[in-house]
């Protein structure tokens, strides 16, 4: 299993990871609910970008989300 990074790509992380959306969308990235929006915006940010956007602790969003894809694995 790869963990997830701040430099990796929203949409990316979406894709090989789908479990994570709950935890983008609790910690506020609501666009990230509309499936069109979901296939354009996140493949233009990073995590590191988007945390800084919706004023998210990166290394707290990023805790919470390796440990919902180690809880998938």
């Amino acid at each position: 299993m790869k963990k997830i990074e701040k430099n990796m790509i929203v949409g990316h992380v979406l894709d090989e990871h789908p479990e994570t959306l709950e935890v983008f969308l609790k910690h506020g990235f609501t666009p990230l609910k509309d499936p069109v929006l979901r296939k354009t915006m996140p493949y233009k940010v990073t995590v590191e970008q988007a945390c800084k956007m919706h004023s998210v602790d990166l290394e707290k969003f990023l805790e919470e989300v390796n440990k919902v894809i180690e809880e998938q694995g």
